[in-house]
């Protein structure tokens, strides 16, 4: 008996070295949650007739996301009835604050006003931008996904609390891989492309105003409205994502 006690000693001590390097390599292998953001570098190009910037205050106001986009899992859409949230890819900030930061870095870049800021405490804006987020998400089709953004935006008149322009879009873009960072950049494009169109009509409506008072518009006058959009043009950039991974 006493001549099989090192033979079990041994056999004990080779079964916890076995357990041991397998709950290494399961530990190892367990998958980690990936953070993203809607990022890209503004376009400061300027035209030629611009006048800017002009002698305006410009407050980014909130911009209100619906209330299955406005958490950090970010959600994929088999059909208009199903949707699903993913568990290990997610926003790195809530949408609601990401899209309003996105905003007010572009147009700080833009140099459209003299002054643009998000929180005014001691003076009054002359004008706010603010909006809604009707979507956010990947929509897969089975063997085919698109980034999907739809936007509203409407800029008011502070001092009577007017609209003064409004602009919407809803665009689906083509993205050639499964792979999240694909979407993502695919929305960041989307995002560029349409901010880039909103700073261009401000532009103008503040150019054409001879950067005086901006009159109302006429109720009755049709809204600048794009309608859904199904693009086969990714427009993806390496840079116009960023991806956080957990520590």
């Amino acid at each position: 008996m006493k001549q099989l006690r090192p033979i079990f000693l041994i056999f004990a001590l080779i079964l916890a070295t076995v357990l041991l390097l397998a709950s290494c390599s399961i530990k190892r292998e367990l998958p980690t949650r990936q953070y993203y953001i809607i990022n890209y570098t503004p376009d400061d190009t300027v035209p030629e007739t611009s006048k800017r910037p002009y002698p305006f205050t410009l407050e980014i106001g909130r911009f209100e996301v619906q209330r299955i986009f406005n958490r950090q899992n970010i959600i994929y859409r088999y059909s208009p009835n199903k949707i699903q949230y993913y568990e290990l890819d997610r926003w790195a900030v809530r949408p609601d604050y990401m899209i309003r930061d996105v905003v007010f870095k572009h147009f700080e870049a833009s140099g459209l006003t003299n002054t643009v800021g998000i929180d005014f405490l001691d003076m009054r804006p002359d004008f706010r931008l603010e909006g809604t987020v009707e979507a956010l998400e990947k929509y897969d089709a089975g063997d085919l996904f698109y980034a999907h953004l739809a936007m509203n935006f409407k800029m008011l008149d502070v001092q009577n609390s007017q609209q003064i322009w409004a602009y919407s879009f809803d665009e689906r873009r083509r993205v050639y891989s499964d792979e999240m960072v694909h979407t993502v950049a695919g929305l960041s494009a989307i995002f560029q492309t349409h901010m880039n169109t909103i700073v261009t009509q401000l532009d103008s409506l503040f150019l054409v105003n001879g950067g005086g008072i901006i009159p109302s518009p006429d109720p009755t006058a049709p809204q600048p409205v794009t309608a859904p959009v199904d693009s086969t043009d990714d427009g993806i950039d390496d840079t116009a994502f960023e991806i956080i991974p957990e520590n």
